[in-house]
């Protein structure tokens, strides 16, 4: 049985005060502070021992912050090693080794901030907080982690910053659970990528679908979403929080920008830039800036380089600036030829600004060319735009006659919006063409800022000429057409058909410089015909033509400008089915014609200059002839002395081809493929000429794709989220 006096002593843990013990327990304390006799220590019991062990360590050899274990293990290290109790203490009492979680701290770091909180557990109080960041760094991107927590929030706890660097790949270096690395599999050896795994694959098709198809981000938050991964067994969500997903989509937009710019680098020589202002929804002013080129291989390509929101006024300095920002982010501001945009005086501004401070610029290498882009005689007017204002003069001055003239067209339109915004006589509509067995299609009213809009709604209402009259027939509001009112319709239908197959014909996912020339004298002709009254417009009122009169002299504004171009005249000749026959044939004067000719023949002499001769090959070869036999002198002096014609005089002396089918949409880029090494020089033109767009088609898609991408929910997308969106999902294309 155990008596008080052998219980252990208990008051050296707590700093002479022997709080724990009864009053009893503090009375003798001569005898448990004295040293135990060695037999007793060896009798005694392992437990008692370790009470006696405790009890003789001195006071002053016990300091606060060290425990009993570390006492007892220095005391150990300077005693004979060969007695018993050492050795016994030894093996029982040693110190306490490192937490299993240190090394998570290794990828924090830790700001104190002076907030007190409360441990849930104890009911503790804390007087300070600390936040708690992740220090780790992308290496693709580069980017650091933004993930953070708190004391306070992980309650003494590291299980969620474990999970955290589990997704960095980052996971205890003594854990047996540490999942091994996975060897290089057979298409590593083969050239081909590492496989990655299932849940990187679907992160990153979750990206791409949401990217595409232009879904919110806070689509993966639905429980809806995320249960039907869950359902799968092994999957979990690709993502949870919508800022995560955005987290990730940012990685994603840096390293398509990188893929970028590592194609320009590979593929590209020169670049033409298409570019428009839009507004948006919800009121933001976007540049958005497309980049076309052909490859050594004359492949065509087209991306979206810029989708930025614009700041300040829309002056020409401040598109000049965004413009030349993103050509430098993309190491292009030596390589521009061209700049395509509408026939706004800010985008003249621009293109002149910018060729000012592109030419600032010092250059890296003085023997490099010099550049293409001359300011403003390199800005390429957008020719759908031209024929757009053509048409909007005629119709303007159509609408300025008497009364009775001016309605048609215009009754017409008040005649559709007047069915278009009532449910009611939406039904009406439908009802009547119900019973007369017709078509129920309603007629599409014009839109001032879209193109060729007068032209459909009045093709809508001739196709729909039954419709309308049995529907008025039956309204009191409006009055009904008269014949009178169809001829006339039947008369600007024919007129404006001209305008709509050519802007449909500009507007071709392919570049159309070659022949912008080619469809300003085709719309020339046009004109001509309409004020003469040739062919199909014999019959037509003089108003009409008085009119068409007046859009003729829109036309010679612009077709002035184009002349002045010489980058219209050059992408011309660079067409093999054409060269210069049509400039010798379509100008008056055949002087100028053959005057045009011989400038861009010089201009391409100078700006593609052959390679110079080796002058150490030739003084070989002249060494070697005099050394040679009287044959091979005399066979030199019979031989013509006049240098070999070069490929690009070659070009212009021979007459244009002939080609049975050229309907190809990347014909004239297979033909310059296939006779490249027959004329390099000229090739080299055609590479950097025949991308450059006639017309501003592309951009204009991409402003309806972005409309698309806000729809009527995601009002509040920042102009940078929306840039970001818009460029990665133009990569995805390509």
């Amino acid at each position: 049985m155990r008596t008080r006096q052998k219980r252990l002593n208990y008051r050296v843990l707590n700093d002479e005060s022997d709080g724990e013990s009864l009053p009893e327990d503090q009375t003798d304390q001569s005898s448990e502070s004295s040293e135990p006799p060695s037999n007793l220590t060896r009798t005694l019991p392992t437990c008692q021992k370790d009470a006696v062990i405790l009890a003789n360590i001195p006071d002053c050899e016990l300091l606060p912050s060290e425990s009993v274990s570390q006492v007892l293990v220095s005391q150990e290290s300077s005693t004979d090693a060969g007695t018993s109790i050492t050795s016994h203490v030894s093996s029982r009492w040693c110190k306490r080794p490192a937490p299993a979680t240190e090394w998570i701290w290794g990828y924090f770091e830790t700001t104190v901030v002076d907030c007190p909180w409360v441990i849930k557990r104890t009911n503790k109080r804390r007087l300070v907080d600390r936040e708690i960041c992740c220090m780790h760094v992308d290496e693709k991107t580069g980017t650091r982690c933004d993930w953070h927590t708190s004391d306070s929030q992980r309650q003494n706890t590291t299980s969620n910053m474990k999970t955290h660097l589990a997704k960095h790949g980052i996971y205890c270096p003594t854990s047996s659970i540490q999942p091994a690395k996975k060897g290089p599999d057979i298409r590593s050896f083969m050239g081909g990528k590492q496989s990655l795994t299932h849940q990187e694959v679907l992160e990153r098709n979750a990206i791409r679908w949401i990217v595409t198809d232009m879904k919110a981000f806070t689509t993966v938050e639905s429980p809806e979403f995320q249960q039907m991964f869950r359902d799968i067994p092994g999957i979990e969500p690709p993502f949870t929080s919508r800022h995560t997903l955005r987290d990730r989509i940012m990685q994603e937009f840096a390293i398509q920008r990188t893929n970028l710019k590592n194609e320009l680098t590979l593929t590209c020589k020169t670049i033409a830039l298409s570019l428009d202002i839009w507004t948006s929804q919800n009121h933001l002013p976007i540049l958005g800036i497309i980049g076309h080129w052909l490859t050594d291989e004359f492949e065509y390509r087209e991306r979206l380089f810029e989708f930025i929101e614009l700041q300040g006024i829309h002056s020409g300095e401040n598109l000049a600036i965004a413009v030349e920002n993103m050509l430098i982010e993309l190491s292009l501001e030596d390589k521009l030829i061209s700049i395509t945009g509408d026939n706004a005086s800010n985008n003249e501004a621009m293109a002149s600004e910018l060729y000012f401070s592109l030419s600032d610029r010092p250059r890296v290498e003085d023997a490099m060319p010099a550049p293409l882009y001359r300011g403003l005689d390199s800005y390429i007017r957008c020719l759908a735009h031209v024929l757009n204002l053509i048409v909007k003069d005629i119709l303007r001055n159509l609408g300025s006659g008497t009364m009775e003239q001016a309605q048609v067209a215009w009754r017409l339109r008040v005649l559709a919006l007047w069915i278009n915004r009532s449910p009611q006589r939406r039904q009406k509509w439908k009802e009547i063409c119900r019973l007369n067995n017709l078509p129920d299609k309603f007629v599409a009213y014009d839109v001032t800022t879209r193109w060729n809009s007068t032209f459909r709604m009045v093709d809508d209402g001739l196709k729909s000429r039954q419709q309308v009259n049995k529907f008025l027939n039956l309204q009191e509001e409006l009055p009904p057409f008269t014949l009178q009112d169809w001829s006339r319709l039947e008369q600007i239908h024919t007129v404006l058909h001209k305008f709509n197959e050519l802007t449909l014909y500009i507007s071709k996912r392919n570049p159309q410089i070659s022949l912008a020339v080619p469809i300003y004298y085709e719309l020339h002709e046009l004109l001509d015909d309409v004020t003469e009254g040739n062919g199909d417009f014999a019959k037509l009122d003089r108003d009409i033509i008085a009119a068409v009169k007046e859009g003729m002299k829109k036309y010679e504004k612009y077709y002035s400008i184009m002349d002045d171009c010489d980058t219209y005249y050059t992408a011309l000749v660079l067409d093999p089915r054409v060269k210069g026959e049509m400039i010798l044939r379509e100008l008056q004067d055949g002087k100028a014609g053959t005057m045009i000719l011989e400038t861009i023949r010089t201009n391409l002499h100078q700006v593609y200059a052959a390679s110079k001769p080796d002058h150490n090959a030739a003084a070989s070869i002249s060494s070697s002839l005099q050394h040679s036999d009287v044959e091979s002198r005399m066979l030199k002096k019979l031989q013509a002395r006049d240098p070999p014609l070069s490929d690009i005089d070659k070009y212009f002396d021979t007459p244009p081809i002939s080609v049975a089918d050229t309907t190809g949409q990347n014909w004239l880029c297979n033909w310059w493929k296939m006779h490249k090494g027959e004329y390099p020089r000229m090739a080299a033109a055609a590479r950097d000429y025949l991308a450059i767009p006639a017309s501003e088609v592309t951009v204009e898609r991409v402003f309806s794709t972005a409309r698309d991408v806000l729809g009527i929910r995601r009002y509040s997308l920042k102009g940078d989220t929306l840039r970001m969106l818009m460029l990665i999902r133009d990569g995805y294309k390509w």
